[in-house]
């Protein structure tokens, strides 16, 4: 009777063993690829809908709780995809090199969405101005660097 549970303990511990042994195992370079485009998608996208929201509050066709929504949601859909991105191992030489090359775009998308609420909430047009037009840019860059990966 003890030597089965002992059995049963050690099978169990070697499921465990191998189900983590899984889950950090290192990334091959289309699967690390694949997370990249997935988060970089993902930033496109919330950049675009937060540059939108804040040409329309510029315009004066929104609402505070709405812009503070949309620019929650936003930060925090890019805030995703670099911790995603930076929390995964990097396989070879080119996929640091795609890291290397979309962190800082999705940083500066970070801090421009940061500026963006900051403006807004302050009624600081210019400030509000120069965050819409860094996110256009660097929405454009997304893309260029999304359509790279297709």
């Amino acid at each position: 009777m003890r030597t089965r549970r002992w059995a049963v303990l050690i099978g169990l511990g070697a499921v465990l063993l191998a189900v983590v042994l899984i889950g950090v195992r290192p990334k091959t370079p289309g699967q690390f690829r694949s997370t990249v485009e997935t988060s970089v998608q993902n930033a496109v996208s919330s950049v675009g809908t937060a540059r939108v929201t804040g040409q329309t509050a510029l315009r004066g066709n929104t609402f505070g709780p709405y812009e503070s929504t949309v620019l929650e949601d936003a930060r925090k859909s890019v805030a995703t995809a670099i911790s995603d991105i930076a929390e995964s191992s990097v396989p070879d030489e080119s996929s640091r090199d795609l890291r290397d090359e979309v962190l800082p775009l999705l940083q500066d998308s970070a801090r421009l969405l940061g500026d963006l609420d900051a403006g807004l909430e302050d009624d600081d047009r210019a400030a509000a101005t120069g965050a819409v037009d860094g996110l256009t840019a660097a929405g454009e860059k997304l893309t260029t660097v999304l359509e790279g990966l297709r």
